[in-house]
């Protein structure tokens, strides 16, 4: 994402008159694993991780990023009203080709950067560059900024990328961690999304940490090898040791959700089960596989809700033939057999939601809209002696016994 200032300069005035039809406002509440934190919020005893994601969850819509049947690929969001998934764009008669805000290869869209690096702080998103500028936008891209700029950070003056990627927020406060300076240091900051004031809080404070997630007030992270972990206040004026937490990136409330494994030797792992860790009570809970009625298999967790994991396992099947290019016959594999289980919290009540060998789960994250699940998934078959691949973006009714009959793609309107 290599944007130069008078090009946005540009694209804002083009954003301005183009994508201007304003959707509702939007506020974020609920479960925190793929939402951004409410402004100026505390929840107790609330996990809060953001960043590194396919999908961002607002109430009213879900955004992603999806490949078309033309073969071009859009920004789309999904409406949770009607259940269909609309081109993020508000113009009419746009085409989405050029200067438009759901065409994510435009190297001037504010989205180029991936969602991952996107956070929506008091009704409007905030994208973070790692050449060291900050951009916003209301909901419907317009009334692009930037908000944060020093010319010593343009690109042309740069050959490498000064802030890691590893951007977290909370509240009204995004941190950087940024790559090893000019000293040789590694150092943390944090902007202030209110006063556009930028605080390198390393400097002021002799204290450094790659932050991972919050609770409580707390930021929790490690050094920048991962092999030492550390707590800290928001301002990291206390920060102190702490033992290796079990993170991962599916989590409700204060519990961590994760595959269990021992590993036997460097090629070799041994899975346990599902294990969960509670930042509340510090306790680490095993859902072993005989509690799942399972074989020992690698775990994918790719959504938790109020009630359930959702889960496939990696286990490689043979589905079928066809003959390559050479005229050798070769076996058609499906990686999770097309099984997507779900579990309550607590290890009971593992369930076969959705089982069909020629379907193919092929993401790490879900979101749960009420009786949808949408995931990223491709249906396998063979025609003519080629494999074909149905990929995209799926989604699935859970109907009132909890199992799933079909996964469709997703209607996208475009």
């Amino acid at each position: 994402m290599k944007k130069l200032f008078s090009l946005l300069l540009a694209c804002m005035m083009l954003f301005l008159t183009a994508c201007n039809q304003t959707p509702p406002n939007e506020t974020t509440t609920g479960n925190l694993q793929n939402q951004e934190q409410p402004q100026n919020s505390e929840l107790k005893d609330t996990i809060i991780r953001n960043g590194h994601r396919e999908f961002i969850d607002l109430p009213s819509r879900i955004l992603f990023e999806c490949i078309v049947p033309e073969g071009e690929e859009y920004t789309f969001y999904y409406s949770k009203a009607d259940r269909k998934a609309y081109v993020y764009c508000f113009d009419p008669l746009c085409d989405h080709s050029g200067k438009c805000l759901a065409n994510p290869r435009d190297d001037k869209n504010i989205f180029h950067s991936e969602l991952r690096s996107t956070f929506f702080i008091n009704n409007r998103f905030y994208v973070v560059a790692d050449y060291g500028q900050i951009f916003s936008m209301a909901f419907d891209g317009t009334d692009i900024r930037i908000e944060y700029s020093e010319e010593s950070y343009m690109p042309q003056k740069l050959n490498y990328n000064l802030w890691s990627q590893n951007y977290r927020a909370y509240g009204k406060y995004i941190y950087i961690p940024t790559n090893v300076d000019e000293n040789e240091k590694y150092n943390l900051l944090r902007f202030n999304t209110e006063t556009k004031e930028m605080e390198n809080l390393t400097e002021k404070t002799g204290n450094y940490m790659y932050p991972s997630f919050f609770y409580n007030g707390k930021i929790y992270g490690s050094d920048i090898r991962g092999l030492n972990w550390f707590k800290a206040d928001l301002e990291m004026k206390n920060m102190e040791s702490i033992e290796e937490l079990p993170v991962s990136n599916q989590f409700y409330g204060s519990v961590f959700f994760d595959c269990a494994y021992e590993r036997i030797d460097s090629k070799t792992d041994k899975y346990l089960g599902i294990e969960t860790y509670d930042m509340k009570t510090g306790e680490t809970k095993l859902i072993t596989n005989e509690m799942l009625e399972l074989e020992a298999n690698r775990y994918t967790i790719v959504a938790v809700d109020e009630n359930y994991l959702y889960f496939y396992q990696y286990k490689k099947i043979p589905i079928g033939t066809y003959i390559d290019y050479k005229g050798i016959e070769r076996k058609i594999y499906n990686t999770n057999e097309g099984k997507l289980y779900r579990v309550k919290h607590d290890g009971t009540e593992c369930t076969l939601i959705y089982d069909n060998s020629n379907f193919e789960f092929v993401s790490l994250e879900a979101v749960i809209s009420g009786d949808q699940i949408i995931i990223e998934g491709r249906d396998i078959s063979v025609q003519d002696g080629n494999v074909v691949y149905n990929h995209g973006i799926k989604i699935g009714t859970i109907g009132p016994d909890g199992k799933i009959d079909k996964f469709e793609n997703i209607e996208l309107v475009y």
